[in-house]
């Protein structure tokens, strides 16, 4: 299920191929003491020393809208709107080709989005990052995907020539665990701006076990033990241990938990300093986001607990609900704090009982737009699989609709092209 960098430019059909030199598009090199002007420092240089990554030759697949006359050589014209697409997989599986069934997706979205009126996406490019395994970390294990997807970000804008503010970030599963970490190095380190926009399919958002509780005693509540027979993840520990094992490489286990690059909403983050509520650690990322969840995957608490969180430090405060809405209505702290989720004494005493005295971060409210589209019943990133209708269809008109600022009422369709 692994795959290994191509040897030769690929024959393809519905698809352009790009190798990706790293240096390139980097500024300083993980080998020189990091300066305000290098773009590898912070987060990256700590974790590619533990794991001895270093940046690699990389590729990517461009897709264009049918009759768009677009092509990868062509640089992005003024306001010009591209998707930057980042594969799932658990970071040991999955591919970017035009052959895995999220290209089936991709194509299928700028199919309908080449419809739309206004300004929006005509092309795609997804990136062939890095993937880990279990006998070298240096080979792929953290943070090898987020260098990697760095590079892919630092091509569009620097070669190819969009502006930030008009690329959407997309990712479905652990290329949403990518895409939050990416949005995590940009803020932290700015080393490019952010993009502006972030669609999110059925995110890897807690590597931990901090939502499902300890492999002898999970949380009988938890979505991994109530979905454990409707979702096509395999819920056993054999299936979990060979993702993290591998993708944390030479980390310990901890850092699944403590770490916000690997684990943004793990329930063992410290929430002191950048963590405290109501940003929960998200501040200044991108200003519109969009997360899609089913309510049968096991991972949907996740989902839930990343939205609500993105949310509640904005002025709205909440998601604006789409799809089946089942989580309007809630009361939002039920989905942020998770008090009813065990953790240790030590852990509630320095960080639960902030809720009750008060101490929120003195941050400003941000104007960012967080969207939760919630499917009853369904699985796992299910827009990748064509058979998965009506719901797939569905899902990916309304993402147009919202790509296009138009409203997202449901049942309604997308301006379309006079």
């Amino acid at each position: 299920m692994t795959k290994t960098a191509p040897k030769c430019d690929p024959n393809l059909k519905n698809s352009e191929f790009v190798w990706l030199e790293p240096y390139d598009y980097l500024i300083g090199t993980p080998n020189e003491k990091p300066t305000e002007s290098s773009d590898i420092r912070g987060e990256l240089v700590r974790a590619m020393n533990i794991q001895h990554v270093q940046p690699a030759k990389i590729c990517g697949y461009w897709f264009h809208a049918k009759d768009s006359g677009l092509n990868h050589t062509i640089p992005a014209s003024q306001d010009e709107a591209v998707v930057y697409y980042l594969h799932g997989g658990a970071y040991w599986m999955g591919s970017a080709h035009e052959s895995s069934p999220n290209a089936g997706m991709n194509r299928h979205l700028l199919q309908r989005l080449s419809q739309c009126a206004g300004k929006v996406p005509e092309r795609l490019f997804a990136l062939e990052y890095r993937l880990s395994n279990h006998k070298e970390a240096s080979d792929g294990s953290y943070p090898a995907a987020l260098l990697d997807a760095l590079v892919g970000y630092l091509y569009i804008i620097r070669a190819c020539k969009f502006s930030a503010k008009n690329i959407v970030l997309m990712g479905d599963s652990s290329g949403g665990n990518l895409a939050l970490a990416l949005c995590r190095y940009l803020r932290d380190e700015q080393v490019a701006e952010m993009p502006g926009s972030m669609v999110l399919i059925s995110p890897w958002s807690d590597v931990s076990r901090s939502h499902s509780g300890p492999i002898q005693a999970p949380n009988s509540f938890s979505t991994t033990v109530l979905n454990k027979n409707s979702d096509l993840i395999d819920p056993s520990i054999m299936y979990r241990n060979t993702s993290n094992c591998a993708f944390l490489g030479n980390l310990p286990a901890s850092e699944a938990y403590l770490n916000p690059y690997i684990s943004p909403v793990s329930l063992q983050l410290d929430y002191s300093g950048a963590g405290l509520p109501p940003h929960w650690g998200f501040q200044n990322f991108p200003k519109r986001i969009y997360i899609m969840t089913g309510t049968a995957e096991l991972n949907n608490e996740q989902h839930l607990t990343l939205a609500h969180r993105l949310a509640q430090g904005t002025v709205r405060g909440v998601p604006e609900y789409v799809g089946d809405r089942v989580s309007a209505g809630e009361p939002v702290d039920q989905f942020t704090w998770r008090e009813k989720y065990p953790r240790s004494l030590r852990f509630a005493d320095s960080n639960l009982r902030k809720q009750h005295s008060g101490m929120w971060d003195d941050c400003p409210l941000e104007d960012r737009e967080v969207v939760l589209d919630e499917v009853k019943d369904a699985i796992h990133v299910f827009p990748v699989f064509s058979w998965y209708e009506p719901e797939r269809t569905l899902f990916i008109d309304r993402v147009v609709r919202w790509l296009a600022h138009e409203p997202m009422e449901s049942g309604s369709n997308p301006s379309t092209k006079k």
